[in-house]
């Protein structure tokens, strides 16, 4: 009787015993993600990647890894018309009770801007939004100085006229919406009043 309650206890001494000379430990490789709004993200660790659908606040990877192995979390694949970076995404496993990266991402910006004929004084300023910009006398190009996010609208108009001159921005070029590239094809022109 006495024997069969030993065995199972020397069974558990003995794994423990095993684990304690040989067994390393292992580690999730895991963190945070915020601001992830489009599809097309992909994370890798060495060979293990992993896809990461919108709108995830967290990532695990599939692999464990042991202790004093290495680490480097990196983009195989940017998602869509956003740009992500990674803090605390490399190191060596064991280093700290847990592996945690953050990934931050962030809708692309583009500038709007275009041409301006006719500004032969100074005060003309444009608006987009409540972001103004203060285009110089005689310039023929204007940037606005605030960028928009991709997929935003924009919608670009006078918001002090220059004295002496009437500006309009010339229908069809004032406004749309924000695609993959800078906007140049605004118009703005001026004229005597």
């Amino acid at each position: 009787m006495k024997l069969s309650c030993l065995r199972p206890l020397a069974a558990l001494l003995l794994t423990l015993g095993l684990a304690a000379c040989g067994g390393k430990a292992s580690y999730e490789v895991a963190g945070t993600i915020s601001g992830l709004n489009n599809e097309g993200l992909i994370l890798a660790n060495g060979s293990d990647t992993l896809p990461v659908p919108a709108g995830k606040t967290s990532f695990t990877f599939a692999k464990r890894i042991d202790y004093g192995t290495d680490y480097n979390i990196t983009f195989k694949q940017q998602p869509a018309h956003m740009t992500c970076g990674i803090n605390g995404g490399s190191g060596s496993a064991g280093h700290y009770i847990n592996i945690s990266a953050a990934v931050t991402c962030s809708q692309n910006r583009y500038t709007v801007g275009g041409t301006v004929s006719g500004l032969t004084v100074e005060g003309l300023v444009l608006i987009n939004g409540s972001a103004t910009t203060t285009v110089a006398k005689d310039a023929t190009t204007f940037t606005m100085a605030s960028s928009v996010a991709y997929g935003d609208p924009y919608g670009i108009s006078v918001s002090v006229q220059p004295k002496g001159l009437q500006c309009v921005v010339q229908p069809g070029t004032e406004k749309g919406t924000m695609g993959e590239a800078n906007v140049t094809t605004v118009k703005v022109a001026c004229n005597p009043v």
